[in-house]
């Protein structure tokens, strides 16, 4: 009987031990959740130039996409643009900034009459945007992204009379 009572013992010792396993969560497991837990569509840190770094968030934003918009309307307007028909038109800029803050134009989005009358208009924004101060990249936890956004330009450019 002593002897059952021993085996027993050592059973139950054996067995319970699987009682106490608490389930060891995976590597794999870990950074699947964390990547659910990440929203790829915002940034902490909005890209920036040195004029706009001491805004507030929001503010920093709107002054990023104003001297943007200054920059190329300058460069628009100092290149008096000839046309024969007036052209109205919204061109969607798409533009890049890589993990150093470097601004690239990607591609530019604009109606076939604009195209027409405007042939050198890709090319005047491309050095505008060359021309940029320098901007710091946009961050995510901590760490610099790359980032791509759309800039609407509203051109709305009146016809010129050519004197004979």
């Amino acid at each position: 009987m002593k002897q059952l009572w021993t085996y027993c013992l050592i059973f139950f010792i054996c067995v319970s031990c699987d009682f106490f396993k608490k389930p060891v969560v995976t590597e794999e497991v870990l950074v699947a959740q964390e990547k659910e837990s990440i929203n790829l569509n915002t940034v902490d840190i909005f890209p920036s130039f040195s004029n706009c770094d001491t805004l507030e968030k929001e503010l920093q934003k709107t002054c990023f996409f104003q001297t943007l918009t200054d920059q190329i309307y300058n460069q628009l307007t100092q290149n008096n643009l000839l046309v024969t028909k007036t052209i109205q038109d919204t061109i969607q800029v798409e533009l890049h900034i890589d993990t150093l803050g470097i601004i690239k134009v990607f591609q530019i989005q604009k109606n076939a009459d604009t195209a027409k009358y405007i042939p050198t208009l890709d090319s005047l924004i491309r050095v505008s945007a060359e021309n940029l101060p320098k901007a710091s990249p946009a961050y995510k936890r901590g760490i610099p992204v790359k980032t791509k956004f759309i800039l609407p330009i509203i051109l709305n450019v009146e016809e010129q009379k050519l004197d004979d």
